[in-house]
């Protein structure tokens, strides 16, 4: 296992501390200093404009701030071949510094990672609920193009997997022409398939009120962790999920991972976060989407949808990977009705390769961290690497 590497474009002293801290095998916790030069890395901050059209209803650019890190091929003088381009959609928040903490293990593999901050979160302009989607179906091919990269994998978890879903299925061309991937971990499931009751209750809550999420959400936060929610919209602002014994693999990368997450997610609420009312509004369906998400409605409507156009423009098989938190306070847990509606979405479809796990001691929140090698086993199956 990779140990963990700082995002750098130059040396700072945040590697240097990293460094130091893989040689000895002891995860090392970043001072003030270290921590800002971890966090401001030019390649964790990048801003893109997709340009003004006014027959879009876009009057003047609009900005999009994006984390590109992991392996470059200019980094390893490695010209051979095109990038294995892993695309994340992030969840509620999906802010682009969630996952820096892979970047070592994303250079082993020899994957890039591009991750994008949705509308109204970091530096990323807003949009009205109800333009989200399709913003966000013209931006990310925009950004792609705008970096070169042809083709992507994706990565989905908790609310991104609308996003992403919604992107693979009008831009099939975009996935590996042989090996078409989408990998989703923590899934979102609309509580009228799931019958979980806190979702069910958010969803009837007032248009009014669900549009002042990221107002509740910043207060839950500054209560820190005194009630256990520092990291409290990581993957959802209703969730207050317990501090338990950690299981899972160990190590410095780990340590790392978990040491800098509550200073990240501060550092994040420091920002903006005002786009979460409007995206809360969209995953609900609260007034937003209320007959089904963009044109394909649901899950279920899609997975036909989508392996027939990866077919008709790729001639192959998609492959998608669900990893199910053990522990689930949106979808419910493994095994129980959300998970087993959205596994029967993608079972038997003809034209997808579909495997499903449950990612035992994880939540919903932390599927995706290193201590569950869920993000490993993607790079692995991205790269065809046994």
């Amino acid at each position: 296992m990779a140990s963990p590497d700082m995002p750098s474009a130059s040396p700072t002293t945040a590697t240097k501390a990293t460094a130091s801290s893989s040689q000895t095998g002891a995860a090392k916790t970043l001072s003030a200093d270290e921590f800002t030069a971890y966090i401001n890395d030019p390649r964790l901050n990048r801003t893109f404009q997709l340009p003004a059209d006014p027959s879009r209803g876009r009057p003047k650019p609009f900005q999009v701030s994006y984390a590109d890190f992991g392996f470059h091929r200019e980094d390893a003088g490695d010209d051979d071949g095109e990038e294995q381009v892993l695309l994340f959609f992030g969840p509620l928040m999906s802010s682009r510094l969630f996952h820096a903490a892979k970047d070592g293990l994303a250079k082993r593999y020899k994957v890039r990672i591009v991750s994008a901050e949705r509308p109204g979160i970091g530096k990323t302009d807003s949009v009205p609920a109800e333009k989200l989607l399709e913003v966000w179906r013209e931006a990310i091919p925009a950004l792609l193009n705008h970096l070169g990269i042809k083709h992507v994998s994706i990565g989905c978890h908790s609310g991104g997997t609308i996003f992403g879903l919604d992107f693979a299925v009008h831009n099939p061309l975009l996935l590996h022409p042989s090996r078409p991937y989408i990998a989703i971990a923590g899934p979102w499931v609309h509580s009228s398939h799931s019958g979980m009751f806190i979702m069910s209750l958010a969803s009837s809550l007032p248009r009014s009120l669900v549009a002042q999420t990221d107002k509740m959400a910043t207060f839950i936060n500054s209560l820190g962790p005194t009630l256990g929610v520092s990291a409290a919209v990581s993957g959802s602002v209703l969730q207050l999920w317990p501090q338990a014994k950690p299981m899972g693999r160990e190590g410095p990368d780990v340590d790392f991972e978990e040491g800098v997450r509550d200073r990240i997610v501060k550092h994040v609420f420091a920002g903006s976060v005002r786009g979460l009312g409007q995206e809360t509004q969209l995953l609900l369906r609260n007034g937003v989407e209320k007959d089904g998400w963009s044109d394909w409605g649901d899950v279920d409507v899609l997975a036909p949808r989508l392996a027939e156009a990866v077919r008709d423009v790729r001639g192959a098989r998609l492959k998608v990977d669900v990893f199910f938190a053990e522990k689930d306070v949106l979808i419910g847990d493994a095994g129980t009705k959300g998970s087993k509606w959205f596994e029967a979405c993608w079972r038997d479809v003809d034209g997808v390769e579909f495997a499903s796990e449950t990612v035992t001691g994880s939540d919903h929140d932390r599927v995706w961290d290193l201590r569950w090698d869920v993000m490993e086993r993607v790079f692995k199956t991205i790269t065809r690497e046994t």
